[in-house]
C-alpha cells in the first residue's frame, strides 16, 4: 500500500512536494521499502541460494538414483554435474555457489609505478587529468587515457570536478602575426630591503594564433615611452603584425574620442591597425588575460624577488618554458612554438618542467626497473 506523509515543514511551505513512502506489509506491522522494491543485493542473494538448492538437489539425485536420473531432468550437462561433485567434495555447500563473472583475479591495466608517477605529478603541479595524459604521452613516459587518470583520482579522493563557466564568443586568427595582444599588469612591489620597495609593472605581448609570448618585460613605470621602445624591438625580431589589440588603459587610449596617444600614433606610423576591447570586457583580450593567470600561479605566487634583475630573469625563464616546453590545451596540447614557427617538441621525461625537473633521475630509474 502507499501512504503519503506530510512533515510539519511541508505544511508551512505548500510549494514543496510531499514525500511519498512505499510501505509493505509484514506479520502485524508495516515497514518502509526502498524505491522500486527491496535493495538489489537481496535479489542477488536469492538467485545464488536458488542455484545452490538446484545443484544440491541434482547431486543428491545423482547419488541416490544414479547419474542418468539427474541428467534426465535436463537442468545441467554431464560436465557441469561432475564439476559440481568435485567442488562439493572439496568445499561443501560453499563450492556450489555460482562463480562470479569476469576474471578471477583483478588485472591492473597499468603498472603500479605509473600510478606513482601520476600521483606525484598531481601533487606537485595540480594538473588535471587531460593535461597529465597529454604530458605523459608526448614526453614518451606512458600512453594513458584521461579517463583512467580521472578514475585514479576518484579512488584516491582527489578528484577535482570542473566548474561550468559562462564563456564569451571564441575567435582565433588563422596565421601568426595577424593579431597581437598587449597588456600591462600591476603594480607589483619588489622588496629591495627592510622597508624598501620598488614599484613595478609587467608588460606582455602574445600572438593570437599560436599563444606564443613575443615579449615579456618588467619595468618601473607604466608610461607608454618604454613600452613603445620595447614594442619596436619585438617587431624587429618577430615581424610587423597586421593588428594589435589593447584594452582602454591610459598608456594605449586617450579619453577624448579621436585623439591618439603616442602608442596609437606609433602604430599608425607602422601601418598597424589598433583594435581596442570593449569597456569592462576583459574576455575580449582573453588570450593574454589567460597568460597573466598562469604567470600569477606559477611565478608571482611562488617566488620572492629581491631585485629587478631577479624578476627579469624569472620572467624570461617562464616565457621560455611557456613557449617551448608547456603544452597548451587550447592548441590541442601542442606548444606555442610548434604553432608559431614550427619548433619541434623534443622533451622527454620531466625535462624542462620547473616543478618536476628534479625528479628526472627517479623517473628514469622507475622506467628502467619496470
Amino acid at each position: 500500500m502507499d501512504q503519503i506523509v506530510a512533515p510539519p515543514t511541508h505544511l508551512q511551505d505548500p510549494r514543496r512536494r510531499w514525500l511519498r513512502h512505499t510501505y509493505q506489509e509484514g506479520p502485524g506491522f508495516l515497514f518502509v521499502a526502498t524505491r522500486g522494491g527491496r535493495p538489489p543485493r537481496g535479489a542477488i542473494q536469492r538467485r545464488e541460494m536458488g542455484a545452490v538448492r538446484k545443484r544440491s538437489r541434482l547431486l543428491r539425485m545423482a547419488r541416490e538414483q544414479g547419474l542418468a536420473a539427474a541428467l534426465a531432468q535436463g537442468e545441467c550437462s554431464r560436465a557441469s554435474l561432475f564439476r559440481w561433485q568435485a567442488a562439493y567434495a572439496d568445499r561443501g555447500l560453499v563450492g556450489l555457489l555460482p562463480d562470479r563473472r569476469g576474471p578471477k583475479v583483478a588485472r591492473l591495466r597499468y603498472p603500479a609505478w605509473l600510478e606513482q608517477v601520476v600521483i606525484t605529478v598531481r601533487l606537485l603541479t595540480y594538473w588535471n587529468s587531460k593535461r597529465i595524459s597529454a604530458e605523459l604521452r608526448r614526453r614518451e613516459i606512458a600512453s594513458v587515457s584521461e579517463t583512467w587518470v580521472e578514475a585514479l583520482f576518484d579512488r584516491c579522493g582527489t578528484a577535482r570536478p570542473s566548474v561550468a563557466r559562462e564563456r564569451g564568443p571564441r575567435y582565433e586568427r588563422r596565421y601568426p602575426n595577424e593579431l597581437w595582444h598587449i597588456d600591462i599588469k600591476g603594480p607589483f612591489f619588489i622588496q629591495l630591503g627592510p622597508g624598501r620597495y620598488l614599484k613595478t609593472w609587467v608588460v606582455g605581448l602574445v600572438d593570437d594564433h599560436s599563444r606564443y609570448v613575443l615579449g615579456l618585460r618588467v619595468q618601473p613605470t607604466a608610461k607608454a615611452a618604454p613600452i613603445l621602445s620595447w614594442l619596436r624591438d619585438c617587431i624587429e625580431l618577430c615581424g610587423v603584425p597586421l593588428a594589435v589589440m589593447t584594452d582602454n588603459g591610459s598608456p594605449f587610449v586617450f579619453w577624448v574620442p579621436g585623439v591618439l596617444t603616442s602608442f596609437g600614433k606609433t602604430l599608425q606610423e607602422l601601418s598597424v591597425r589598433h583594435i581596442r576591447t570593449q569597456i569592462n570586457s576583459p574576455w575580449t583580450n582573453g588570450k593574454i588575460e589567460r597568460f597573466w593567470g598562469l604567470l600569477q600561479q606559477e611565478v608571482l605566487d611562488r617566488q620572492v624577488f629581491r631585485s629587478l634583475t631577479e624578476a627579469e630573469a624569472a620572467l624570461a625563464t617562464f616565457a621560455s618554458y611557456y613557449n617551448y616546453h608547456r603544452l597548451s590545451g587550447a592548441l590541442g596540447f601542442q606548444t606555442p612554438a610548434e604553432r608559431f614557427d614550427g619548433t619541434p617538441f623534443t622533451d622527454r621525461g620531466f625535462e624542462n618542467i620547473p616543478a618536476l625537473g628534479h625528479l628526472q633521475a627517479w623517473l628514469t630509474e622507475l622506467m628502467v626497473v619496470a
